[in-house]
């Protein structure tokens, strides 16, 4: 399996959501404190197990710029107990639509989006724990907040 680059995820992401996404290769290693929102998929041909953990604050840029809402919205958003409906299923989709370069070099397929790290199985908890790679991007949304992406396989 190739490893997605900023190239080729920058622009994707820009695409779907209609403004600039700039990903680029995380400087610090030190771990982003955002809640997380994890994509498990699979990546075929070889049938390998690939997780996306990224922070709820940029994928809820995502999802509010996908649904048109300001970033000051999604922010208060983001501020309740739960996220509220309209903006999961957004991420839901926004994570669905990364699956082409998520599976780069090959085909991924959207098994499953959990928002509490409790929600997956141990196979991906594996796959969190002891990646035999991980890509740690930061990326930037225009106009809204960016955070931390992280591709582990």
């Amino acid at each position: 399996m190739s490893i997605p680059t900023p190239s080729e995820l920058s622009p994707h992401f820009s695409h779907l959501i209609g403004r600039r996404v700039a990903f680029t290769k995380a400087v610090s290693s030190a771990p982003s404190k955002a809640q997380k929102v994890y994509g498990i998929y699979t990546s075929f041909p070889d049938e390998a197990l690939v997780v996306v953990k990224a922070d709820l604050p940029l994928l809820g840029s995502f999802a509010g710029s996908l649904m048109g809402l300001p970033d000051g919205e999604v922010r208060k958003r983001l501020l309740a107990s739960e996220v509220d409906e309209f903006l999961r299923d957004a991420t839901y989709e926004v994570m669905n639509v990364a699956a082409p370069v998520i599976g780069h070099g090959g085909r991924a397929v959207l098994k499953k989006v959990a928002m509490q790290l409790a929600d997956i199985d141990d196979k991906a908890q594996d796959v969190l724990k002891k990646p035999a790679h991980s890509l740690e991007f930061d990326v930037a949304v225009a106009d809204y907040q960016g955070g931390r992406f992280t591709v582990l396989f």
